[in-house]
């Protein structure tokens, strides 16, 4: 898994009556416009599951997401970002590039400012932007920016396993969380614990061991496979796709927008 900034159209957030950014989200798309060369095939280097940090120019971090397919290659037509107007000219009509893109957490409404930017990736104090390019790869300050990332989830109030959904919603109206139904589920939780118990299978913590017994049987239940694999007819299985995992090792196995398997945090525990 690859962090990328995703630069939108600097015009966007300004755009009036409201920013058009708010449409990529909701659509679960990121867009480019133009050039095929310079803009589309920039998209030809993501890789599912990739995180994408939706980037306004002189703004900051307004979205952050989870790449959900190869790019295809198409040239869309019939733009769904950019209007038709703003992409004429070009040989052959219009062009809109787009790849699905799952925008866990909405920042339009408090983004991720420039001038943190610059102060948490050192960045010169007269730059006006951190990236270049409609796509461009993280690869020196990994760490900074999975840290962002996990601030940004605490802010924004969610738990692991769940993911923001963005709609069309008045102002002053509630967000909607689409929770993981699978690891909410009563009954599959209760026969998970009964199965494995209720100690962290990472590092063996206690809860009634260590507070009392008002507090036996508290554990977390974590999902082993992906929010992405589980369909609409699918049927957990409490033995074999759920685990016990205390809160901290929960939020480990989710730090930084990526899912780490029960033996990669025991090794980092063991190290």
């Amino acid at each position: 898994m690859d962090y990328f900034f995703f630069n939108t159209d600097a015009r966007a957030f300004r755009q009036e009556p409201r920013p058009r950014f708010p449409v990529l989200i909701a659509g679960g798309f990121a867009a480019a416009g133009g050039d095929r060369k310079k803009y589309g095939e920039q998209f030809g280097q993501l890789k599912l599951d990739d995180i994408l940090l939706m980037y306004e120019n002189g703004v900051g971090v307004v979205a952050i997401g989870r790449v959900r397919e190869q790019w295809d290659g198409v040239s869309h037509t019939t733009p769904r970002y950019y209007k038709s107007a703003e992409l004429s000219g070009l040989d052959g009509g219009p062009h809109e590039y787009r790849i699905a893109v799952e925008w866990f957490l909405d920042l339009g409404k408090a983004p991720i400012g420039i001038e943190h930017m610059r102060e948490r990736f050192s960045y010169k104090p007269e730059a006006t932007t951190v990236t270049r390019g409609t796509i461009d790869r993280i690869s020196k300050q990994r760490d900074k920016v999975a840290g962002l990332i996990e601030e940004a989830q605490t802010a924004g109030g969610l738990l692991p396993g769940e993911v923001a959904r963005s709609a069309a919603y008045t102002e002053g109206a509630t967000r909607l969380v689409s929770v993981n139904a699978c690891e909410r589920n009563r009954e599959a939780v209760r026969q998970c614990k009964q199965h494995h118990g209720t100690v962290c299978s990472i590092c063996r913590f206690d809860f009634g061991a260590v507070y009392g017994a008002e507090f036996a049987g508290f554990i977390h239940v974590h999902h082993l496979r992906p929010l992405s694999e589980i369909g609409k007819e699918y049927k957990v299985d409490p033995e074999a796709d759920l685990c016990p995992v205390c809160p901290n090792c929960h939020a480990v196995i989710h730090h930084g927008g990526r899912l780490r398997t029960i033996d990669e945090v025991r090794q980092l525990l063991d190290q």
